[in-house]
């Protein structure tokens, strides 16, 4: 495997711990002996289902980790970690609607965390609503202004819109930021992936003669070859 597919593959893992593991323990801790008034603790059933579906997406599992997932949200659905769980799973599933549906339902319940954020964007993001995840990244690095996969979804859409300037200034702040080499190289990656597009997007101005007498501006981005640079970084993404 290359070391790019392989900075990716674990920045996936990263994805998955540092936006759900947490509650894994939580979830599975014991209850208290005197548990304060108003305080909802989570059912040993439902720790487990979390716990099993946790497993199933660190194995990329993620028909089986939806299925126990829903399993959990069906045996408490006031259980807020569970449809966080089930969430991101249905996102990495595809199944975005029923994702969008079981975020906002969270949104209602509590207040978003930076992981909810997060996952809303990406939602978006995959939905084609790039204005709107862009604003979901935006929230979860308010939050938390060190949170990797929220930083990287953002650097992807502003330079799918050909927010370059943008994008290379939140690749400086990650890697200036990044507590390990793994995230060093990562952002590296993401620096090169944006000036390759900014570069296409040259490429296609200087290709691509202006019709019916319109001519953009030097440094615009017209519909056709924002789809067509857009087309070119899911391609970029899929290959790295």
């Amino acid at each position: 495997m290359s070391g790019r597919k392989t900075a990716m593959f674990t920045f996936g893992a990263i994805i998955v711990a540092t936006g759900i593991s947490s509650n894994v323990s939580q979830a599975m801790a014991s209850v208290p002996a005197r548990p304060q008034a108003k305080t909802k603790i989570v059912s040993s059933t439902v720790g487990q289902y979390l716990q099993k579906g946790y497993e199933q997406m660190r194995k990329g599992n993620y028909d089986a980790a939806v299925r126990i997932l829903a399993a959990a949200v069906t045996a408490d659905p006031d259980s807020v970690s569970a449809r966080r769980y089930l969430a991101f799973a249905l996102l990495r599933h595809g199944s975005l609607q029923e994702a969008m549906y079981q975020l906002i339902i969270i949104q209602k319940m509590a207040k978003a965390t930076p992981f909810d954020n997060y996952t809303l964007g990406e939602a978006y993001s995959k939905m084609g609503r790039l204005k709107e995840a862009e604003a979901c990244f935006r929230d979860a690095l308010k939050s938390n202004p060190n949170y990797d996969p929220a930083r990287a979804s953002l650097i992807k859409t502003l330079s799918s819109v050909g927010k370059y300037d943008d994008a290379f200034a939140e690749c400086l702040t990650g890697y200036k930021a990044a507590k390990t080499e793994m995230l060093s190289r990562y952002y590296r990656i993401l620096y090169q992936n944006v000036q390759e597009q900014k570069l296409a997007l040259r490429r296609i101005q200087d290709a691509v003669p202006a019709t019916a007498g319109t001519v953009a501006a030097p440094g615009t981005v017209t519909t056709v070859q924002q789809q067509q640079v857009q087309t070119q970084s899911r391609t970029v993404g899929e290959t790295r």
